[in-house]
């Protein structure tokens, strides 16, 4: 006999969808793998922490939406069983869970994270390879401000945020940018308030590669080109002390001889005296005299050049000392970049966008070293007005942009960066101002000579994408409103945020497979994240199920009116409208 049909009406349409996609991903018996120390009352720990994410999904400003929204998520029963819950918890279950997680389980946490991106990473990854483009990298850091009054807040500090100085916390980012899902975060990392970027940018990217599971290929013949200039100082410095060792035996030997010479004259004065001991100092005797002091005053500064040559072997030796361990860890890096070149014989060429924060001399050359292609910004003035001494009414710069032009350099050192660099000098007009600015570049492989300015300018200020990825976070996952005062349940939510926003990536082309839309503008609705959380998942429809077949089809008082989406069973769809609509 076959099953009755039934309807059941929801507040969040397009979340019903995601819940399926959800379980065919198999995301809750993979969350029920975490460990929390939280007995079960009416749910699990692990379903609290789906719930957590279901919130998030559905645009939820504040934890207490949950339960207190215009359409709370859990008071959908239609809801909860699209993502196999048998009710969703409540606000203050789901902030009992944050509170009592531990590092062990943020850290399983985002390893069943890890493993369900895999696959997603894998096909973005193999569609770079196949259409020959480089992994394109973005990093930035993004403040988490909280009540400057505050004292509840773990690690809280003070730091610069949204243009001010603000009490709260720092999260640093690093996204790739497929051409599937245009922007995929790889790492969130937490860090109290007064955390700047250039200090967390190796760490990012270290685990960034790890997420990747590949990393460009490094660059240990940089690495021993510091070393050969590291070892010619050395043999430098064992000439001098050489020289200082040979110039302190000299002056020795002439202080002895001075010292005996001052002996033999005070010798002679002394017969002198005893020859006749009551008469008056004679010539001889007074000469002897002024002699023996001329040896004296000889013999002290000769003491002093002891001491200074002595100084000076001892300063080559601490120099030595230093460039010796410094030669060492040299070595050491060497060796440990070929041996990750060993270990990953084909390795893609991955480009890194940073803004003027992560500049520092440091940072490009580990860089350089770790085989980054590198697009940034340089923020230390002495560089602009360096570049600026270079320029003067006569230069031409290239026009790079309606009110921007552009002049550049190849083959620059900049201060605490051993390698060459290619530096642009960027003049733009702001109102009747105006402003200048400097890009930094790192030299492509075979490329000679100043590159394209227009091609860079136009690529390094696409990096506005993970800026745009960022307001994404904080407009739409509402990432900066903290949902705990809990130091590992605030990077949980950082996690977890990051994932939701990946996630609705991946569901587009899920849903549109099974998805007739009812509009041109649903169909774009469907395909920009913003509209899709904002609109599409919290918009009434219907879950209607007749037999095998289960659908959602949202309200004709919805902005997405006639579009219905598929979720179980033989449905064949022919779809209204394209889905290949850009972001």
């Amino acid at each position: 006999m076959p099953h009755p049909a039934t309807r059941q009406p929801t507040q969040h349409a397009l979340l019903i969808a995601w819940g399926h996609f959800a379980q065919s991903l198999d995301l809750l018996a993979q969350l029920h793998t975490v460990p929390i120390p939280q007995k079960t009352v009416h749910h699990t720990p692990q379903a609290k922490l789906l719930t957590l994410l279901i919130a998030l999904l559905a645009g939820s400003e504040y934890l207490a939406d949950v339960s207190l929204g215009p359409t709370p998520i859990a008071r959908d029963p239609a809801l909860a069983a699209a993502w196999d819950l048998p009710a969703l918890a409540s606000a203050s279950g789901i902030s009992r869970t944050l509170q009592a997680m531990l590092p062990a389980t943020l850290a399983t946490l985002q390893a069943v994270l890890d493993q369900i991106t895999a696959p997603f990473l894998g096909q973005a990854l193999a569609a770079l390879h196949a259409q020959g483009q480089p992994l394109q990298l973005d990093v930035d850091l993004t403040g988490r401000p909280v009540s400057a009054t505050s004292t509840s807040y773990p690690n809280a500090a003070f730091g610069y945020m949204d243009q001010a100085i603000c009490l709260g916390y720092q999260v640093a980012v690093v996204c790739l940018q497929p051409p599937q899902w245009g922007r995929q975060w790889l790492v969130g990392q937490h860090h109290p308030g007064d955390m700047v970027s250039a200090p967390c940018l190796l760490g990012l990217l270290t685990a960034a590669e790890a997420r990747l599971g590949c990393h460009p290929r490094r660059r240990p013949e940089l690495v021993r080109e510091r070393a050969a200039v590291v070892q010619a100082r050395l043999t430098h410095l064992d000439q001098q002390l050489t020289t200082a060792q040979e110039q302190f035996t000299q002056t020795l030997a002439r202080r002895a001889a001075v010292h005996s010479r001052w002996q033999q004259i005070g010798r002679q004065i002394l017969r002198r005296r005893l020859l006749d001991p009551a008469g008056a100092p004679t010539a001889m005797l007074l000469r002897d005299q002024q002699r023996q002091d001329r040896l004296a005053a000889h013999e002290a500064h000769l003491t002093s050049r002891l001491h200074t040559w002595r100084q000076r072997e001892e300063q080559i030796r601490v120099r030595q000392q230093v460039l010796r361990e410094h030669l060492r860890r040299l070595h050491e890096r060497a060796a440990a970049l070929a041996t990750e070149n060993a270990a990953q014989p084909e390795a893609p060429v991955m480009r890194l966008r940073m803004d003027a924060g992560f500049c520092s001399g440091a940072n490009l050359t580990a860089l350089l070293e770790w085989g980054y292609e590198v697009e940034t910004k340089a923020a230390h003035p002495a560089v602009l007005a360096a570049l600026c001494e270079r320029t003067d009414a006569r230069t031409a710069g290239v026009r790079v942009g309606k009110n921007a032009a552009m002049v550049a350099w190849a083959d620059y050192r900049l201060r605490g960066c051993p390698y060459p660099l290619t530096v642009g000098l960027q003049r733009f007009q702001v109102g009747t101002a105006e402003k200048y600015a400097v890009l930094v570049r790192s030299p492509r492989a075979g490329e000679i000579g100043v590159p394209d300015v227009r091609a860079w300018f136009h690529s390094y200020n696409a990096r506005q994408s993970v800026e745009a990825g960022i307001k994404q976070a904080k407009t739409v996952f509402k990432v900066q409103r903290l949902w705990s005062r809990s130091a590992v349940g605030m990077q949980v939510q950082v996690a977890l945020t990051l994932f939701a926003a990946n996630f609705v990536g991946w569901a587009q082309e899920w849903v549109a497979a099974r998805t007739v839309v009812g509009s041109a503008g649903a169909a774009r609705m469907l395909t920009r994240p913003k509209q899709a959380v904002r609109v599409g998942a919290n918009s009434p429809g219907v879950v209607e199920q007749e037999g095998e077949q289960v659908r959602v089809r949202f309200s004709e008082s919805s902005s997405l009116a006639g579009t219905v989406i598929h979720l179980a069973g033989p449905s064949p769809v022919q779809l209204a409208f394209p889905f290949g609509i850009p972001f």
